[in-house]
């Protein structure tokens, strides 16, 4: 995982309460990090959730807010009321254009608000493929963006790993307590590109 700062660093972490930021999670509030266990600067997580009118917000969200109780971490919401990100994900095509540029942006905000020095993404390798906003070179120039505007990282350490990879590494974490479908019923529905990512990872 990449850190920035000094020993004492506050982060806000843009957190859905699926498999891959429930990862992140537990790895930013890990007392020792890496191979060689060193101490872990990142003394304080927020996380960050958003209410975009998806179709499956309540199921997404109630399974974020459940996670951030047991584990006391500060969660803080948004609601973001734009026509165009109120799109059936769980159809052939799940990807809402720009989606994670508006989340970053008012994250950006947001952690400046709250004194975080980083803004950490769950972004894969899984999610290369679809969805270019989730690509090393958008982070990049997105880091770049929020330091002139913010002073703020934005940090995608999970780009070089798979989702399968990711659940093989997280022994650890009930995964059970996560949520993926995009679909918005009460039981996953098997069919859309999350639930379809899930499976593939074993989950």
């Amino acid at each position: 995982t990449t850190y920035f700062g000094g020993n004492e660093m506050k982060v806000l972490l843009l957190f859905s309460g699926g498999i891959d930021s429930t990862y992140l999670l537990h790895k930013l509030l890990a007392e020792k990090i890496g191979k060689r266990k060193q101490p872990n600067p990142v003394q304080e997580v927020v996380c960050l959730s958003f209410n975009y009118g998806q179709p499956h917000a309540d199921k997404e969200l109630t399974a974020a807010k459940l996670i951030t109780d047991k584990l006391g971490v500060e969660h803080l919401f948004e609601m973001l009321n734009f026509p165009f990100l109120k799109q059936d994900m769980a159809g052939a095509n799940p990807v809402v254009p720009n989606r994670n540029m508006i989340f970053l942006s008012v994250a950006g905000a947001v952690a400046q608000q709250n004194n975080c020095q980083a803004i950490y993404i769950g972004c894969t390798q899984s999610d290369f493929e679809v969805f270019a906003d989730c690509r090393p070179l958008f982070v990049r120039q997105m880091n770049e963006a929020m330091l002139l505007a913010n002073g703020v990282h934005v940090v995608a350490p999970l780009v070089g790993k798979t989702k399968k990879q990711i659940v093989k590494d997280g022994g650890g974490i009930d995964w059970n307590q996560t949520w993926s479908c995009y679909a918005g019923e009460d039981e996953p529905c098997g069919d859309c590109a999350a639930c379809k990512e899930r499976a593939a990872a074993n989950v």
